[in-house]
């Protein structure tokens, strides 16, 4: 029996489209803000795009920073 650490459940991807929603913020929107460092960047799996949704809840709650 494997037993994981519950606590990094909040740190999974999310779509675009879930991004979008959660931001209001239309998805070429969050990608133009990635490319200027005012949004987190975003993984490209397949052609699709894919925000941590720690970064984006962090960007919600204007706590998010450029690294």
């Amino acid at each position: 029996m494997t037993i994981r650490n519950l606590d990094n459940l909040s740190d999974f991807l999310i779509q675009a489209q879930e991004a979008s929603k959660l931001t209001n913020v239309h998805r070429i929107t969050l990608l133009r803000w990635a490319k200027r460092g005012i949004a987190p960047i975003p993984q490209k799996i397949g052609g699709r795009y894919f925000w941590r949704n720690s970064e984006i809840q962090q960007l919600i709650a204007g706590e998010w920073e450029a690294k």
